[in-house]
């Protein structure tokens, strides 16, 4: 008996359920990809952004000017605006110190701002905060009556921390300070309101402005001194106002310490 030859399985539904399988998947895949494209499209004119509101104490720029700086930028619509760079874009203003923004639904984005809170100018043309924050506001006027702080950009914590601690000190004395610099070699100046100024060098500063807030009584005593040079080991020299005469060049003898200045 002649043997019956076997036939071939059917390979053929397979293929046409991966041919499907991948047919699916391109189809979804273009799916995605047109509605992404819809969504850029028209997402903007089915969900647009109807209302920026800002929250927060705005002193120097209004929330109309926030609003319209920030309207200028802003592209797309409540699902898709980019709230980093609207972000950015409002903490570039001077005197803006932080911004957060949040998205409202429907048609609402909501800025809060903190801005800057100077404590002193800084040099010609700057401000600072308390915590060493230099910030250069343009066309904005400078509060009044801030006292001025000098030195590097860099060392803006250090002279503010400094400044923060001796304004303290002088005010139990009964001194206000009106100007603190420090220049690039670490030299360390005070000028009060009084319109005395005070020369504390590069070292040991805080023990020399201690030596004159106690001797503070003992030289206003003897006349207005003009400048108070605090750079010696162990005392003091007194430059006094031409004004006071002979007899308070007498007493700054008395006053003046022997010592090394530095």
């Amino acid at each position: 008996m002649a043997e019956r030859k076997r036939k071939p399985r059917a390979e053929k539904p397979f293929i046409n359920a991966a041919r499907l399988r991948a047919g699916v998947g391109a189809l979804a895949f273009l799916a995605m990809g047109a509605a992404i494209w819809l969504l850029g499209e028209w997402e903007s004119r089915l969900l647009p952004i109807r209302l920026i509101e800002v929250e927060g104490e705005l002193h120097h720029h209004s929330s109309r000017l926030l609003q319209e700086r920030l309207s200028e930028r802003l592209r797309g619509g409540i699902l898709t605006a980019d709230l980093e760079a609207l972000q950015a874009l409002a903490e570039d203003l001077p005197w803006v110190g932080h911004a957060s923004l949040r998205r409202v639904w429907p048609d609402t984005i909501k800025v809060r701002v903190a801005e800057h809170r100077p404590i002193a100018r800084w040099n010609a043309d700057g401000l600072v905060t308390a915590e060493g924050i230099v910030f250069r506001p343009t066309g904005g006027a400078v509060p009044a009556g801030l006292p001025l702080l000098e030195g590097d950009d860099e060392r803006a914590p250090e002279v503010t921390s400094r400044y923060l601690k001796w304004r303290d000190d002088l005010m139990l004395a009964g001194h206000l300070i009106q100007t603190l610099s420090v220049d690039p070699r670490g030299d360390w100046r005070l000028e009060l309101v009084m319109g005395t100024e005070l020369r504390l060098g590069t070292g040991a500063v805080e023990v020399r402005l201690a030596r004159f807030i106690a001797s503070a009584p003992q030289i206003e005593a003897a006349g207005q001194p003009q400048i108070v040079d605090l750079r010696y080991s162990n005392g003091f020299s007194v430059k006094w106002a031409s004004r006071t005469g002979s007899e308070l060049r007498a007493h700054s003898d008395r006053i003046a310490r022997s010592g090394n200045r530095g």
